[in-house]
């Protein structure tokens, strides 16, 4: 089962077949705010290109690798809202801001969703996977950027794999074989239980041989 995905313009209720997705992210002043909605339906397309609605100005950019520079270890934040039905719900992912500083705003995401149609989890990828304080201060930027972002939906097959299948089945066997075995077992109470009744004894008359060995 795969998904495809239309742009919409506003994030309304959705229909069956339709998930809403609303990406914001944190960069403009550390708060997060929309700069992409769309609408996916399910088809034969696992691949969709956002088509984000908002650049980042040059002077924002200046700014974030500023940020970067007083303080290495802050995070670029995605968060994913998602519809389906009457189920609002949303997820998160960061990565180190430097790394979506040096791709520049192209990077990808992968969405991971059941088979029910709702969202797992988010994951981001950059074309670099280190931070180099040598290569922000090097990127030169007279222009604003626009997103470049792919969107790869992936599905999670939940259900149980053939081995699975097979091992809970035998159990279900064993259990079933086990009850009908207990109740075709007309032995007297004594007969069927005696492995359990037999510690009561013992201790019993241990207990009985102590007391009266005090007297």
């Amino acid at each position: 089962m795969i998904v495809a995905g239309k742009l919409i313009s506003t994030f309304d209720d959705t229909t069956d077949d339709s998930i809403l997705l609303n990406f914001e992210d944190n960069v403009i002043d550390g708060k997060f705010s929309s700069f992409a909605k769309m609408n996916i339906r399910l088809s034969r397309q696992s691949k969709i290109e956002l088509a984000p609605s908002r650049t980042i100005l040059s002077l924002q950019y200046k700014r974030l690798i500023e940020e970067f520079q007083l303080n290495s270890h802050s995070y670029y934040t995605l968060k994913v809202i998602f519809k389906r039905r009457l189920l609002q719900d949303y997820t998160m992912t960061s990565i180190p801001l430097c790394l979506i500083l040096q791709a520049q705003f192209h990077y990808t995401i992968n969405l991971f969703i059941n088979e029910n149609g709702y969202i797992n989890s988010a994951f981001i990828l950059t074309n670099n996977s280190t931070c180099s304080f040598s290569n922000l201060s090097t990127l030169e930027l007279k222009n604003d950027l626009i997103y470049k972002v792919p969107l790869n939906l992936q599905f999670n097959n939940l259900g149980p794999q053939p081995e699975t299948q097979h091992f809970l089945e035998k159990l279900k066997r064993e259990r079933e074989a086990k009850l009908n075995a207990q109740e075709n077992d007309n032995r007297p109470f004594i007969l069927k239980y005696w492995k359990y009744l037999l510690p009561i004894v013992v201790i019993f008359v241990l207990q009985s041989a102590f007391t009266d060995g005090g007297r």
